[in-house]
């Protein structure tokens, strides 16, 4: 009776894992697609972690690297939104609704996710909603979008770009930072994962998401692949640059509309989206000023933003964000919350790097091999660094002859006694060897080779049993090599994010702050059960 009691309590403890790491890979999928469909997800894998938590004993909660800035944020999240001169009911909703999600998600991910077949199944959900989102990007551009329906848009300064495809997202610049960051860790796999079919694919893989980016015509995602992309030739493989850099050629000589939008970044012209931009960012400059400790209130910066509107005449445009990640935190939880939460969104990024980086310096790219060769030259060429080396060389024998002679003075019975313990010589003690070894040695010698035949045969069954296991090994290599990939790309992902957010803050669309809040989550785990190891 006890044997099956036994045998039901682990059958429950195994299915209950399987539903929390199917819920997280569905909430994974959903995000891009049905946000709706992602919070129910969310909602079934913490009612299955809770259960699991009551019954198996082993499973305990663990604290990740970054549980400190992440609760001082939502504390201070919450203590803005009661604090709020806006007053409004739906304050509460929204931070219960929106950051009660980021939470639960980053409990969900960063709690369950311990090995890294777990990752590779969390990853199979973002590839196939990557999957769907491109696909009907492509469909958009095919069959066109009407850019009257489109508010993100000047139609009067471009009324030749009739197609500006915005997929599942609903807006193409949001669109266009889903896909920097997926293109992030697709090079982070590239770098870390596969045999040569696999980097194949992944590269294949990467063209096409950089064509569905040419047709957001998002100048800003553009500008910061482009960082990114010198980065990662720098870090790891200059080849990757040059193709993706022929690549984006090619799309620049096919569609001259892509060509002015991306001179736009360097040149002043007459946008007025750039105009506008300049003035909401100098406004809530104003109200960062206004209200530096606490902040305006989580989600309340549309509500307070008419009584900053300096330099837009017309009441009647609805400015909801910022259009820059930074100025839009502070200006919502203060100047204290903004810390907390780049204290958590810098600090994913810098701990996902931290090995990679370790990595690069055991085996670097040629760029990165060269610079540390130039730099090793120009710094042993230096003559005052010369003179530096001899002076410290000279000053530590001195120290050295110093320290002798003191001890010399201090302790003059050494010598003697060193020399007496040298010169007495311990006679060798004789071997005592059993007279039957002297009659027989002989014969001891194939009983002993007859011993060592044996051992042979041990070791080449032991060769022959680790064979058959080798498939397994193999497989948690590439789990491993995966995680690590993975990881990697969490890293390039949060400085996309970081890029995007100076020009754009595209963290305000509810499902790309989500995927954010699990890639941080699910690079905190990597990082725990690495360190395990």
């Amino acid at each position: 009776m006890n044997r099956i009691s036994v045998f039901a309590r682990r059958q429950r403890i195994k299915n209950l894992e399987t539903w929390t790491i199917r819920a997280i890979a569905a909430e994974a999928f959903c995000l891009a697609i049905f946000p709706e469909l992602a919070a129910v997800a969310v909602l079934v894998g913490i009612v299955a972690w809770f259960l699991r938590l009551q019954i198996d004993t082993k499973f305990k909660m663990r604290s990740l690297p970054f549980d400190v800035p992440v609760t001082i944020f939502i504390v201070l999240g919450a203590v803005s939104v009661f604090m709020s001169p806006a007053r409004d009911f739906e304050l509460i909703y929204n931070y219960c609704e929106i950051v009660g999600l980021y939470a639960l998600t980053y409990l969900l991910v960063g709690q369950n996710i311990r090995t890294p077949e777990q990752v590779r199944f969390l990853a199979k959900g973002l590839g196939a909603a990557l999957i769907f989102v491109v696909l009907y990007g492509y469909f958009q551009y095919i069959f066109g979008v009407e850019i009257s329906e489109m508010k993100w848009i000047d139609g009067e300064a471009f009324p030749e770009m009739r197609k500006r495809i915005f997929s599942t997202l609903e807006n193409p610049n949001v669109l266009a930072g889903y896909l920097d960051v997926m293109i992030c860790i697709a090079l982070g796999l590239l770098a870390k994962f596969g045999t040569r079919k696999q980097k194949f694919i992944l590269l294949a893989v990467i063209v096409a998401l950089i064509v569905c980016l040419a047709m957001t015509y998002s100048r800003g995602a553009f500008l910061s692949l482009a960082i990114i992309l010198v980065i990662y030739a720098f870090m790891y493989d200059w080849r990757i640059l040059t193709f993706l850099a022929l690549v984006m050629g090619v799309l620049f000589y096919t569609d001259e509309n892509l060509v002015e939008k991306v001179i736009e970044i360097f040149t002043t012209t007459n946008d007025t989206a750039e105009g506008l931009k300049v003035g909401i960012w100098v406004s809530t400059i104003s109200m960062i000023s206004d209200h530096p400790f606490i902040g305006v209130g989580w989600g309340a910066y549309k509500f307070l933003y008419p009584h900053y509107n300096y330099y837009l005449a017309d009441s009647k445009i609805l400015i909801d964000n910022a259009h820059n990640l930074y100025l839009q935190t502070a200006a919502e939880v203060g100047i204290a919350g903004a810390l907390s939460y780049f204290w958590y969104f810098f600090g994913t990024m810098f701990a996902a790097w931290r090995s990679s980086y370790e990595k690069v310096q055991e085996s670097g790219s040629y760029f990165y091999n060269l610079f540390q060769a130039q730099f090793v030259k120009v710094f042993m060429e230096s003559k005052f660094l010369q003179e530096f080396a001899q002076a410290k060389s000279m000053f530590m024998l001195r120290m050295a002859d110093l320290t002798h002679k003191i001890l010399d003075k201090v302790s003059p019975s050494n010598e003697t006694k060193t020399e007496t313990k040298k010169t007495v010589k311990k006679k060798p003690e004789p071997e005592l060897v059993h007279h039957d070894e002297l009659k027989f040695s002989s014969k001891k010698k194939p009983k002993d080779e007859k011993k060592s035949d044996d051992d042979n045969i041990d070791i080449q069954k032991f060769a022959e049993n680790i064979s058959v296991f080798e498939p397994d090994r193999q497989q948690k290599i590439a789990d491993r090599q995966f995680a690590a990939g993975m990881k990697l790309g969490i890293g390039l992902a949060f400085l996309s994010m970081a890029l995007n957010g100076m020009s754009d803050d595209l963290l305000f669309n509810v499902p790309s702050s989500i995927l954010m809040w699990m890639l941080g989550a699910l690079g905190a785990a990597i990082n725990l059960f690495e360190n395990e190891d």
